[in-house]
């Protein structure tokens, strides 16, 4: 096929933007369009169409469209601003009707582009990376139609009887990165490919060629072995060359295929058997494989009409001030369109000599362009729908722009309008299609919403800060690849080959300056041609409208649920990775220690693989002891969790800390952390054979994260650190007097984190209008132990009794007196020093924690007041230094949190004079409630519930050798587990807690559980209880009865079951001896207790139905989560006196 030159300039230069779309009014057809040239719509058409042609006035008829190629990047690169109207011409419309007869013809372009060098005077050609088909857009409108006028010959001496022509080929086929199983990436996509000794063959025609002209043959192709492949170019059977590629390096992380560009140059007289032009390309060298790219053939040939349409142009004109051209084999009814100016061809007069066409045209330093035509059998357009009406121009200028696919434009705008109303926020919502009919002419263009964002962004400086993508993506924008998920586009590296420097980006959304745009690409790590954000870009990846919906919810429940309120919102998890000496926990541990010295308000936890035992299992290191600390501390909540370590798109570390797997069963949903992860392509979003785990742990509903800041290619860690270590510039810092929202937090720290290529993908999973969970308010802490603390400060001593009183202040540190609600209250001793085991070839590092706690406990708020008291236990650092006062409250009612830390409160020493107590805490166990009895079922992942007491409180501090709480499984003594931090006292006093432990994976069968605690003067205690654990695979009663049994009116139907917490819906059947049912009873249970007894049967409403004696019955509980469904029988005896 034959794709000739665009020429854009003449309109370029004069486009204004427009404020206003012609789409906004009027009846709108969308058509496609596949090649270059004259096309033919008839009145036949337009009926299919839809359209009523007795209705319409032909002279009437407009088409709108923008050419072909892709927009330019820069952002000063001159466009066209809104649909423009094409010159067309209507056959038939003299009469103001359109008649079955008459027909519109109208030069269109193709989706690809031809660019001229005017240096080089070579032709070549720009794939269409986003689109194979360009669109027009037809309507009838109330005034006459913009028509192809004639433009008369002018005189000129030389005449040209030859025309430059280029053609090409080029397939894209395979994406290499995606060839070699580690996900698409890049925008050039590769053609036919060949193994060793392989060839492949185009056939093509070439008519007309000068005699002894010199045609230029540019080959591009692909070498992807381990050795020098040869390729041999061949044309008609004549060998014209051959590319000899360099190999590829066998690494991991190099290029994966070394590409080279030829231009062969030979006589057209070389060429064997024209006009047939078959190119044979064929791959020669040991073991190797390659792909052909493209090929483009420029040469010189006789100007005249071949087939209906021919499109010329001649590089010898621009040289000349005018010349005549003579075209041949043309009749009567030719006409010859200048379309130089594709959007409003003119007809060029000709004189007609025989079959020769003559004309004269100015062409000094121009290269004009023609098309030749004749008859009327040209290619239809093909109807893509009738569009309605839609004016985006004219848009406001939001705050928050979403951006969505159709598919999920309900839930977009849920979420806009929670927008608005819970944050005042101006929202717009902008369809990706109407963007593209309005921006990109129809077409499929990643710089079209761009153009766009920034249209909104000139409109109304400082206004819009947010933009959100709502739609999942691809690397493959021409659903080449089976189930594609190209909802929302991205912009992809030109990059295709290298798995460090290939990329995909939303970043190029928020580049707003003049100078930016073309974003130049890098192996270096200096930014030169880096942009800066000025907006923030997050992405939804969502695939599905449920998966929409799942996420909405997770977004607005994030903001306004009370059962979200929790000291959770302080705690700031820090993961790492061991090996590499020790660079993943040195990085980890330096971010981890900043947010402990900038910001006492929140809680730094460490979780350092090589600080936990690792086991052996199945050949491969284990690590079941970190594996559950980070799960804790999912599960208890954390407002971030940020990983520092290898990983890939389906988890984190070697020794498999985490899983995508694991996701699905976290118990979070009120506990959503924003993670943070530094580490390789575990966020990679555009790969649609896969959900990575960054977009599991994102659409999972109900559980997993709020949002991701992640990485979607492999990375360095170098880099990594650069940018993580920018997140905690800003991610804690006020902006305005507000804390800031995620947008704000990547543009600030992509700005200050600017590497060349190599951290351009690192990505926001969410919603950048989001403000993470911070608490709201400030707690000020006013006195200790009854003591003014600006004045006097108390030092917190083994087995004193403290009191700590404060008050709940705003912005302006004024008291808010309606703040009613509860303080939760974590004191810390001082930070100490722990020792990795130094593995994988890392030397054992030291590193700071604060983990002793010393109490936590809760305390009433009433009026904006607190007061809270507790013993400081026996086993603390007996050494003075700087402990940490935690502090959090929330008023439920309003929806209002507040926090605090103090980290230079004084602890060490004793109390000189200590009560005296010789009394051991008392304990009260069960099993997922209170409703649990001793040998009762379980299923495999069940809670551990233990009501605690004792009159000086109970010991959380781990100083203590084996004073811990402790709990044991089936006496095992080697398997403690620790369970201090589960451990929180009731509300208003340190005397009685509970502790809330949830186990997981326990194998089935009977089990022995003993817990072990000691008070804060090192009195211990210890119970049992005993349970079974049945798989909760399958639903399963046990212990199924009726009491009293026998009965006379009324008996209780009671069971224990292993789906805790589950709604299920039960049966309840009567029989007697003979079979005959009795009675039917059905009800729901909602989030049913370990021992369910609701079920009562009453005999006094059924009279004399139930004689005395014995009969049969049957309880069924459904699962409603599944189907899963259990029954079980039993007898009951009824004994009546009527």
């Amino acid at each position: 096929m034959k794709h000739w030159v665009i020429f854009l300039g003449v309109l370029l230069s004069v486009s204004v933007k427009a404020q206003n779309s012609v789409l906004s009014s009027g009846k709108w057809y969308k058509i496609a369009i596949t090649q270059t040239g004259i096309h033919k719509i008839t009145a036949q058409n337009l009926r299919d169409w839809g359209v009523d042609i007795t209705q319409i006035n032909p002279k009437n008829i407009a088409i709108y469209g923008n050419g072909g190629g892709m927009l330019p990047q820069p952002n000063n690169a001159p466009r066209i601003s809104d649909l423009q109207e094409n010159a067309i011409l209507v056959v038939g419309e003299e009469d103001n009707q359109m008649n079955n007869g008459d027909y519109i013809l109208f030069y269109a372009q193709g989706a690809d582009k031809i660019n001229f060098n005017p240096t080089t005077q070579r032709f070549s050609h720009e794939k269409n990376l986003y689109d194979d088909k360009n669109y027009y857009f037809l309507t009838i409108k109330n005034t006459q139609g913009l028509r192809v006028q004639n433009q008369p010959s002018v005189s000129a001496s030389q005449n040209i009887t030859a025309f430059d022509d280029y053609f090409y080929h080029e397939k894209d086929l395979y994406n290499i990165l995606q060839q070699l199983n580690r996900g698409g990436s890049g925008r050039e996509w590769y053609g036919e490919f060949l193994n060793t000794g392989q060839s492949t063959e185009i056939s093509n025609t070439l008519e007309g060629v000068v005699p002894n002209s010199t045609i230029f043959f540019t080959s591009s192709v692909l070498n992807q072995s381990f050795n020098v492949a040869s390729f041999q170019v061949a044309i008609n059977g004549q060998n014209i060359g051959s590319q000899n590629v360099s190999p590829i390096f066998d690494a991991t992380y190099s290029t994966k295929g070394i590409p080279d560009v030829a231009t062969f140059s030979l006589n057209s007289n070389q060429i064997p058997a024209l006009p047939q032009f078959k190119v044979t390309y064929s791959l020669q060298g040991t073991n190797v494989r390659g792909y052909l790219n493209h090929f483009g053939v420029q040469s010189k040939r006789e100007l005249r009409l071949y087939g209906n349409q021919t499109v010329f142009r001649s590089i010898e004109s621009r040289s000349l001030p005018a010349v005549n051209f003579v075209v041949n084999n043309i009749g009567s009814n030719a006409q010859i369109w200048d379309v130089t100016n594709p959007l409003e061809p003119k007809n060029q007069i000709f004189t007609l000599s025989g079959s020769q066409g003559i004309f004269g045209a100015v062409t000094s330093g121009i290269l004009k362009e023609f098309v030749v035509w004749q008859g009327s059998d040209f290619p239809t357009p093909e109807l893509v729908s009738e569009i309605p009406n839609q004016n985006l121009r004219a848009l406001f200028t939001p705050n928050l722009l979403i951006i969505t696919h159709p598919d999920f434009g309900v839930e977009a705008e849920r979420l806009a309008e929670f927008r608005r109303t819970h944050d005042g926020f101006l929202v717009a919502v902008a369809d990706v299609f109407q963007i593209y009919n309005e921006f990109s002419s129809g077409r499929q263009d990643v710089t079209a919403l761009r153009d766009f964002i920034r249209h909104l962004y000139l409109k109304t400086p400082n206004t819009l800060k947010y933009v959100l993508l709502f739609g999942a993506t691809s690397f493959d924008y021409k659903n080449r690849v089976t189930n594609n998920t190209n909802f929302i586009p991205i912009y992809q590296s030109r990059e295709s080959l290298h798995p460090i420097f290939s990329y995909s980006s939303d970043d190029y959304f928020g580049f707003m300056e003049d100078t930016e745009g073309e974003w130049i690409e890098t192996f270096s790590n200096v930014p030169t041609f880096d942009h800066t954000l000025d907006v923030g870009v997050g992405r939804l990846p969502v695939q599905t409208a449920e998966q929409a919906r799942n996420v909405v919810d997770k977004i607005i429940s994030y903001a306004n649920r009370k059962e979200n309120l929790g000291d959770w919102r302080k705690r700031v998890v820090f993961l790492a990775d061991d090996g590499d000496a020790n660079q993943h926990q040195t990085d980890s541990d330096k971010l981890a220690q900043k947010v402990e010295d900038n910001y006492p308000n929140f809680n730094v936890q460490k979780i350092y693989l090589d600080a936990y035992p690792q086991i052996s299992s199945g050949g491969n290191e284990r690590s079941p002891a970190c594996k559950n600390t980070l799960t804790d501390a999912i599960e208890k909540g954390s407002l971030i969790i940020n990983y520092t370590g290898h990983g890939g798109e389906i988890g984190w570390m070697q020794e498999e800390i985490l899983r995508t797997p694991d996701i699905k069963t976290w118990n979070n949903g009120n506990y959503l952390p924003l993670m943070i992860t530094a580490t390789c392509e575990f966020g990679k979003y555009d790969e649609p054979s896969t959900l990575s785990g960054g977009e599991v742990a994102i659409l999972e509903p109900n559980k997993g994260a709020i949002a991701l800041i992640t990485t979607t290619r492999p990375v360095f860690s170098s880099t990594n650190y650069i940018l993580n270590d920018q997140i905690y510039n800003f991610i804690f810092q006020p902006i305005a007097g507000k804390m800031p929202r995620l947008g704000d937090v990547m543009r600030l720290t992509k700005n200050n984190s600017l590497a060349g290529s190599v951290n351009r993908n690192f990505s926001l999973l969410g919603d950048p209008s989001m403000r993470l969970a911070y608490p709201e308010k400030n707690i000020v802490i006013t006195k200790i132990n009854n003591k003014d603390i600006t004045i006097h400060q108390d030092t917190l001593k083994a087995l004193s009794k403290i009191s700590i009183e404060g008050e709940i202040r705003d912005e302006n540190d004024v008291l808010i007196s309606n703040f009613n609600g509860v303080l939760d209250a974590t004191i810390w001793d001082k930070m100490r020093i722990k020792t990795t085991f130094g593995t994988q070839s890392s030397s054992p590092m030291n590193f700071l924690v604060r983990d002793i706690r010393i109490f936590n406990g809760k305390a009433s708020v009433k009026n904006g007041r607190f007061r809270i008291e507790f013993v400081v236990p026996k086993n603390i650092n007996y050494a003075f230094g700087e402990g940490k006062i935690s502090l959090y409250a929330s008023d439920k009612q309003k929806l209002v949190d507040a926090g605090a830390g103090k980290s230079d409160i004084i602890v060490g020493g004793s109390n000189p004079n200590p009560l005296a107590d010789n009394t051991p805490p008392r304990i009260r166990l069960y099993m997922n409630d209170t409703t649990f009895k001793n040998g009762g079922m379980v299923n495999e992942n069940p809670f551990l519930l233990a009501y605690l007491y004792d009159e000086n409180g109970i010991n959380i501090s781990s100083i203590g050798i084996g004073q811990d709480i402790t709990a044991y499984l089936n006496d095992s003594l080697q398997k403690p587990y620790i369970l201090n931090d589960f451990y929180t006292a009731d509300l208003d006093t340190y005397q009685s807690g509970k502790v809330w432990y949830p186990f997981r994976n326990l194998p089935e069968g009977h089990h022995k559980l003993t817990l072990k605690v000691w008070d804060t003067y090192n009195n211990s205690a210890e119970e049992s209880i005993e349970f079974v654990v049945a798989s909760a695979k399958k639903l399963q009663l046990q212990n199924v009865m009726n009491y009293p049994n026998p009965f006379s009116e009324r008996t209780i139907f009671s069971f224990e079951h292993n789906r805790f917490n589950e709604d299920l819906e039960i049966e309840l059947e009567i029989f007697n001896l003979q079979g005959e049912k009795m009675l039917v009873f059905r009800d729901k249970v909602f989030t049913a207790d370990a021992n369910v007894s609701k079920f009562v049967l009453d005999l006094n409403g059924y009279g004399t139905k139930f004689a005395n004696g014995m009969y049969i019955y049957r309880l069924s509980a459904h699962s409603l989560k599944d189907t899963q469904k259990a029954t079980a029988t039993g007898k009951l005896v009824v004994m009546r006196n009527f």
